[in-house]
C-alpha cells in the first residue's frame, strides 16, 4: 500500500455536535494536581509531518523550536499565536518544553455558535494567499491570551453551559486575534479590502482544488463569467486565476512528493489530473526541475 500522509480527525464525544477539543502541548511541564477534569495533552503526533481535516489555534506561552508549514519554517521564540488551516501540512519540534494551548475546532462548530460572526475565511489568518500564519505577541498581549485562555479551559472543563460557552469564547478569540493581526496588515506595503467575490473564488478552490481546475467551473459556480472573474483574482491577487489554482495544485504535488512514497503517477491521478506527461510538463515548468529531480532534491537537503 502506497503510504501517505498521516490525516488527523477531530474525535467527537457526540455525532451530532459540532467538535472542538483543547489539548496541552506534549512536552508541556506536568500539571501541579492532575485530576479528572484536568486538560489532556494532545494524543495525535505532532513532531513528524501530518495534516487536518479540522482548524488549529496553537497558543505557545513559552517555548524555544520551530515550526515548519508547508515548507516554511517559522522559528518559536517565545509567545506566540500560530494558525492552521485544514490541508496544511506541518509539524513542530521542540528544543526545551512548552507551555500553552491547542485549540481544535471544526469550521462547523464555530459557525454554529457565532452565526453573526465573519467566516473564518475572512480573518487574515486563514485566508489562502498573504496570510500570516504566526503572529509574535508582547508582553502585554501574552497576558490577555494566557487568561482568555486559563478561562475558556476552566468553562470548558467544568461549565454546565458546555459548548454554547465554549463557541463563544471562540469567536473572542478569534475577534482579538483578528485585531492583532491588523498591525501586521498594516506593515504591508499595500492594504486593500478583499472584494467578496476573490475571497469567495479562495474558498471554493481551497476546497475543491484537487477535482477542479478550470476556472469556468469556479465562475459557473460564482454566477459570473470567467473573463470577469479571470480579471478581478488578477486585480485583488496579482495573479491569473488559473495560476491560483494551478499554484495550490503544485503546493499539493510537493507536499505528496516529500512526505509519501507516492510515485509521480499515483499523484497526478490523485489530484485527478488525466494525462501524468503533462503534469510533469507542469511541475516543470513552474519550479524548473521535474517532479522526481523536486523530490531528490528536498529530500537531499534535508538530509544535509
Amino acid at each position: 500500500m502506497t503510504e501517505r500522509i498521516p490525516i488527523h480527525q477531530l474525535p467527537s464525544d457526540e455525532a451530532s455536535v459540532p467538535a472542538l477539543k483543547i489539548f496541552r502541548f506534549k512536552n508541556s511541564p506536568p500539571e501541579e494536581a492532575e485530576s479528572a477534569s484536568s486538560l489532556p495533552i494532545t494524543p495525535l503526533p505532532t513532531n513528524a509531518p501530518h495534516r487536518h481535516t479540522y482548524y488549529e489555534i496553537l497558543f505557545i506561552e513559552e517555548g524555544q523550536g520551530f515550526h515548519e508549514i508547508d515548507f516554511r519554517t517559522y522559528p518559536i521564540q517565545g509567545a506566540g499565536m500560530h494558525f492552521l488551516m485544514p490541508g496544511q501540512v506541518h509539524l513542530l519540534h521542540f528544543t526545551s518544553s512548552c507551555a500553552g494551548y491547542i485549540v481544535a475546532f471544526s469550521e462547523d462548530f464555530y459557525a454554529f455558535y457565532n452565526p453573526e460572526s465573519q467566516s473564518l475565511a475572512n480573518y487574515a489568518f486563514f485566508r489562502s494567499t498573504q496570510r500570516h500564519p504566526v503572529l509574535a505577541l508582547e508582553p502585554h498581549e501574552r497576558t490577555y491570551f494566557h487568561n482568555l485562555l486559563e478561562n475558556m479551559v476552566t468553562d470548558h472543563l467544568t461549565s454546565d453551559a458546555g459548548n454554547a460557552m465554549t463557541g463563544k469564547y471562540l469567536g473572542l478569540l478569534l475577534q482579538k486575534c483578528s485585531l492583532l493581526a491588523r498591525k501586521y496588515e498594516a506593515e504591508q506595503p499595500t492594504t486593500f479590502a478583499t472584494p467578496d467575490l476573490v475571497r469567495r473564488f479562495q474558498e471554493l478552490v481551497d476546497k475543491y482544488f484537487r477535482e477542479q481546475h478550470a476556472v469556468q467551473h469556479y465562475a459557473e459556480v460564482l454566477q459570473v463569467s470567467p473573463d470577469y472573474l479571470s480579471k478581478s483574482i488578477k486585480k485583488h491577487l496579482g495573479v491569473a486565476a488559473s495560476d491560483h489554482i494551478q499554484t495550490k495544485l503544485l503546493l499539493e504535488a510537493k507536499r505528496l512528493l516529500v512526505f509519501t512514497s507516492m510515485s509521480s503517477k499515483e499523484i497526478t491521478y490523485a489530484l485527478h489530473i488525466e494525462d501524468p506527461s503533462y503534469f510533469g510538463r507542469l511541475f516543470k515548468r513552474k519550479t524548473g526541475l521535474t517532479p522526481n529531480e523536486y523530490r531528490a532534491s528536498v529530500r537531499k537537503s534535508a538530509i544535509l
